[in-house]
């Protein structure tokens, strides 16, 4: 199983331990996304490094992520229910677990850092969730593309090189801090 089928299973486990009974697509996107950039920004790494992310209509999407999905369904991991939402006016397609989870290759560090994101993340709403993507560096620079440009760069892979690391947490593991 990749890391990021497991980072998929292990957010529909957290957010089904929170009383969240099912994720939408949109949030499938965007959480992932969103680790990324915190892990990119706190520990200097990415936590997904095979997923590419591309700029869409909606912020950012990852085909990985569709075919993550996709392989988890097939495999009897996690189901997919079409139910309607009239707060946007579009059917949602809703992800939860269906059996439980297996062994997932994370450290107890990884899971803090992801209970850590996760639990501020899963309660947002999608507006919430699309606009703290879109201020993160990776958006906010492609936005100034599209500002030039007069249209929007869908397809265009985002460039994570623009995140920066946390001077604070660099400080804390340097050598020269006494």
């Amino acid at each position: 199983m990749s890391r990021l089928e497991e980072l998929i299973l292990f957010i529909l486990d957290r957010a089904h331990k929170m009383g969240i009974n099912d994720l939408s697509k949109f949030q499938l996107f965007k959480i992932p996304y969103l680790i990324q950039v915190f892990s990119i920004k706190y520990t200097g790494i990415k936590f997904i490094p095979e997923a590419i992310f591309l700029r869409n209509q909606n912020g950012p999407i990852s085909v990985d992520i569709y075919s993550a999905v996709e392989k988890l369904e097939k495999t009897g991991y996690i189901k997919k229910e079409i139910k309607e939402n009239r707060d946007y006016k579009k059917s949602r397609h809703c992800h939860s677990l269906a059996k439980k989870l297996p062994k997932l290759g994370f450290t107890i560090g990884e899971e803090i850092f992801l209970d850590n994101f996760l639990l501020k993340l899963l309660p947002l709403t999608q507006a919430k969730l699309k606009e703290l993507a879109y201020n993160t560096e990776p958006m906010k620079n492609i936005k100034k593309e599209e500002e030039k440009r007069g249209n929007i760069k869908k397809g265009a892979v985002l460039d994570f090189s623009a995140v920066m690391v946390d001077s604070d947490v660099v400080d804390i593991y340097s050598d020269n801090n006494p």
